[in-house]
């Protein structure tokens, strides 16, 4: 936070987190930096809003690349509660190795979801029509909010970085000064190299651009790839498909298995295994409505 300006910021590095999701899925190489790019987006834009509860990045296209989207959970502003983030992608076959956004999603749209725990769902939707992500969240800001922004991301062999500035909403009671102090801090930031980005830590990075001003430094967050599957969730599937569809799957195969797309878990469930759910439900259905 710039003391003596109404301007934020956010820096955010993933490094082994990412991997460890890319890991998971065989992505084409445009695919997995546009994914990594879009978890970096999902982290900075929840971190900036200081959100307890859910943000989503989605991208849906015509193109070869139907849909890609990315997930950040945070469940305390507490820097001892790391950012959850997680993300997938469907696509056919065919992309190029050096296809642009543009050649992957065609006439796509970006959708930024913000689900608060406490409070209104809000949704966001705009053409993708600018040639970079960070150009087109840039774009969504000024279409939305008219709060002037500066997105960079990196994704490279290097690493995985990204970097927020954004006027606030209250702005200075003297408008021109406020103009001028946005277009120096944006000029200082538009010096910052990628290599720089990807392989500088925070305090160097802000050193490096904004040692003549006055910025105060927050506790940092831990960000973790954690996908919220589970086998109870699938349990509860299973139960809300009902007894005659559970019947009618299981009389063409011994078993239901669920696939998780964020993070490829497999989830089983035998014939044992599903009878039991419905029984159990039934149980606690009849005991649910034979209370007084």
């Amino acid at each position: 936070m710039f003391t003596d300006m109404d301007i934020r910021g956010v820096h955010l590095r993933l490094d082994q987190g990412v991997k460890t999701l890319l890991e998971q899925h065989n992505y084409p190489a445009p695919v997995a930096n546009l994914l990594t790019q879009m978890l970096i987006v999902a982290c900075l834009l929840s971190a900036n809003l200081k959100l307890q509860g859910r943000l989503s990045v989605q991208i849906r296209g015509g193109g070869p690349l139907k849909w890609v989207m990315a997930e950040c959970r945070q469940l305390s502003n507490d820097p001892e509660h790391p950012f959850r983030v997680k993300g997938m992608a469907q696509f056919d076959d065919g992309i190029a190795a050096q296809a642009s956004l543009a050649d992957m999603i065609a006439d796509g749209r970006l959708i930024i979801t913000i689900e608060p725990d406490k409070g209104q769902r809000y949704q966001g939707i705009v053409t993708v029509d600018q040639a970079t992500l960070a150009e087109c969240i840039e774009s969504y800001f000024y279409q939305s909010e008219q709060l002037p922004t500066h997105i960079q991301l990196v994704s490279t062999s290097e690493g995985a970085a990204g970097f927020m500035l954004q006027r606030l909403p209250q702005a200075l009671a003297n408008e021109h000064q406020a103009d001028l102090d946005w277009e120096l801090v944006h000029a200082l930031a538009t010096t910052l190299t990628e290599h720089e980005l990807a392989q500088l830590p925070a305090n160097q990075v802000l050193h490096r651009l904004f040692h003549e001003q006055q910025v105060k430094v927050f506790t940092p967050k831990l960000v973790e790839q954690q996908c919220d599957c589970s086998r109870q969730r699938c349990g509860a599937a299973i139960i809300g498909l009902g007894k005659v569809a559970v019947d009618d799957l299981l009389a063409e195969q011994d078993a239901i298995v669920i696939d998780c797309h964020f993070c490829n878990q497999h989830y089983t469930f035998d014939k044992v295994d599903c009878y039991v759910l419905l029984e159990q439900d039934t149980m606690a259905s009849e005991a649910s409505s034979s209370v007084h």
